[in-house]
């Protein structure tokens, strides 16, 4: 049976996703971050005696969890697919290849995490941006990943510090940055990282990408990742990153139809 979580759901949603933490720490850190009962997110749980498969839906994205690979694609083409609530979703690529989400554009990555840095860097340039120049550092990861950014999300997680972003300045335009997304009392995850083109190859996504690891570090979190650039490979296990599996992010195809 499917039904929607309530408050006095969290304790035992959260011990279910527990079981493979980093891989769930998208939805650990937004349930802890805004709680069950809120109005851009809710969680749907397939459950008859113990928990069968987890549906979170934040904003316009929707993560799937499923240990025994068994979710329901009618429930999710009703409920947020033909609604219009979602453009993306994601899940463990083992939950992902079970299925045929024709709808979706697919792309797998490589899951890493970091638990000690390796080495040591100078990040002089490196600055911490604000929810006052928030939108400036989403324009620029737009333009580098012809992607649109969510303001309004960014915004609500920077304003609950479950997001941090670090940049570099130059000739007024933050030409390197990263960010971290969905941080959790024991997890974090990297996201966004960039350098504009005519600044590459020059150390600075590296810079951001150790400052904003050593921030979560010094909380006392593990920081994850995923990636599927083999030169952001070597720049993440240089830092001291190591692969643990692989994730699947989905875009939903013609949303603008």
């Amino acid at each position: 049976m499917i039904r929607k979580c309530v408050h006095n759901d969290t304790q035992n949603l959260l011990k279910y996703l527990s079981k493979r933490k980093e891989f769930n720490l998208f939805l650990i850190g937004d349930i802890e971050n805004f709680g069950i009962e809120n109005d851009n997110l809710e969680i749907y749980i397939d459950i008859e005696e113990n928990i069968k498969a987890v549906y979170l839906r934040y904003f316009n994205n929707l993560c799937l969890v499923s240990y025994t690979n068994d979710i329901n694609l009618d429930f999710i083409f009703k409920k947020f697919i033909k609604t219009k609530l979602i453009d993306n979703m994601s899940g463990e690529k083992l939950l992902i290849d079970n299925y045929n989400f024709e709808l979706f554009e697919r792309r797998d990555f490589y899951f890493a995490v970091l638990n000690k840095l390796s080495i040591n860097i100078d990040t002089p340039d490196v600055i911490q941006i604000n929810s006052n120049e928030v939108k400036e550092y989403i324009k620029e990861t737009e333009l580098v990943f012809n992607t649109k950014g969510n303001l309004e999300s960014t915004k609500a997680e920077l304003n609950t510090n479950s997001k941090h972003i670090y940049a570099i300045k130059k000739d007024n335009r933050l030409i390197s940055g990263a960010s971290t997304s969905a941080e959790s009392k024991e997890l974090a995850m990297i996201i966004g990282v960039y350098t504009i083109e005519e600044y590459r190859r020059r150390g600075y996504a590296k810079q951001c990408v150790y400052e904003l690891c050593k921030k979560m570090l010094e909380e006392g979190k593990s920081v994850c990742l995923f990636y599927d650039n083999p030169n952001a490979a070597k720049l993440y296990k240089n830092i001291g990153f190591k692969d643990i599996g692989k994730y699947s992010k989905l875009t939903l195809l013609n949303k603008n139809k």
